[in-house]
C-alpha cells in the first residue's frame, strides 16, 4: 500500500491524506464526545432542562469533532515538517515545527472534555465553535500547500 501511495500524484496523495486525517478526527471526536457527555448531561437536565441539555450536547459534539479533526491535521503537519527539517536542517522548518507544536497544545487544551474532567464549565454556543472551524479551514490549506 505504501508503495502504491508513492506512485499517486502529489495532489491526489495530499487530498487523500487530508481526507483520511479528517475522517479519523471525526470518528474519534464523535466517539469521545458521545461517551463523555453523559455526566454533564444529567447535571444540565436537572438544572436547565432537557431542551438546553440536548442543545448543549449537539454543540459539545460539534466542538469536540472539529477540535479532534484539527488535532489530526496538526499531527500530520508536524510529521511533514519534522521530516523536512531532518532532511534539510532548515531553521524555517524548525520554526514551522515549533509553531505547529504550539497550535497542537492549544487544540489539546481547547478540548471540551478537558473542561468537564477538571470541572471547569465551558460555554456551549455555536459562536464558541466558529474559531475552531476557521482553524480547520486554515489547517487544510496549510496542509495542502505543505504537501506540494
Amino acid at each position: 500500500m505504501v508503495i502504491e501511495m508513492m506512485r499517486i500524484d502529489p495532489t491526489t496523495r495530499a487530498t487523500l491524506l487530508i481526507l483520511s486525517l479528517l475522517i479519523l478526527g471525526l470518528l474519534l471526536g464523535y466517539t469521545i464526545a458521545s461517551l463523555s457527555f453523559s455526566k454533564l448531561e444529567k447535571r444540565l437536565e436537572e438544572s436547565k432542562g432537557e431542551k438546553v441539555a440536548r442543545i448543549a450536547r449537539q454543540i459539545y459534539i460539534v466542538k469536540m469533532v472539529i477540535i479532534a479533526m484539527n488535532i489530526f491535521l496538526l499531527l500530520g503537519l508536524l510529521i511533514i515538517y519534522i521530516r523536512s527539517f531532518i532532511k534539510t536542517s532548515s531553521s524555517f522548518m524548525l520554526g514551522l515545527s515549533i509553531f505547529i507544536g504550539v497550535m497542537l497544545a492549544k487544540s489539546l487544551i481547547s478540548l471540551p472534555i478537558l473542561g468537564i474532567t477538571l470541572g471547569i464549565p465551558s460555554g456551549f454556543s455555536m459562536l464558541g465553535v466558529l474559531p475552531n472551524i476557521f482553524e480547520t479551514l486554515a489547517l487544510i490549506i496549510l496542509f495542502y500547500l505543505s504537501m506540494e
